[in-house]
């Protein structure tokens, strides 16, 4: 079987609009852990560039992990966000985000089941995190897990 292998601009394009479903308040809240005692960020400050949404101080990243340690599949998955926006830390992105999944994350399963996909590497990890995340809800994790079922069946030498 070959290895897909996209760019990150590619990748980017697929996972931009799983991102889109996230919560706009982020943010907002990196502006208001910064700022512990300045209140909620009002709709009148600054723009905030995707790159900054994602950026994470040092504590904050800290206050995550130790959360994500103890089962908030939303502070992995949001450190796996860290790492693939602001840190491009591959190894790091992929524990954060198999966390999140694990914890019952439905975007980071969705996320988990695509990257597995295609990388080519484990099939049926693919299948199990895109069928968690349609059993979760996620209607497009259904079509994902059809292709990688195609994907599998074809790897066997059968048709789909």
């Amino acid at each position: 079987m070959k290895n897909i292998d996209l760019g990150f601009g590619a990748k980017l394009a697929v996972l931009l609009p799983l991102l889109l479903n996230l919560s706009a308040s982020y943010a907002m809240e990196n502006q208001a852990m910064d700022k512990p005692d300045a209140g909620p960020a009002s709709s009148s400050s600054s723009p905030i560039s995707g790159a900054q949404t994602y950026s994470l101080t040092d504590a904050q990243r800290a206050d995550l992990a130790a959360k994500a340690e103890t089962g908030d599949a939303e502070a992995a998955f949001r450190l796996s966000l860290y790492y693939t926006f602001a840190s491009s830390n591959e190894a790091q992105r992929i524990r954060w985000l198999t966390i999140a999944a694990k914890a019952g994350h439905v975007v980071a399963q969705h996320n988990l089941a695509y990257d597995l996909y295609m990388s080519g590497k484990d099939l049926a990890g693919a299948a199990h995190w895109a069928a968690e995340s349609a059993k979760n809800g996620n209607a497009e994790a259904g079509d994902l897990l059809k292709e990688i079922e195609a994907a599998r069946a074809k790897a066997r030498g059968s048709h789909p």
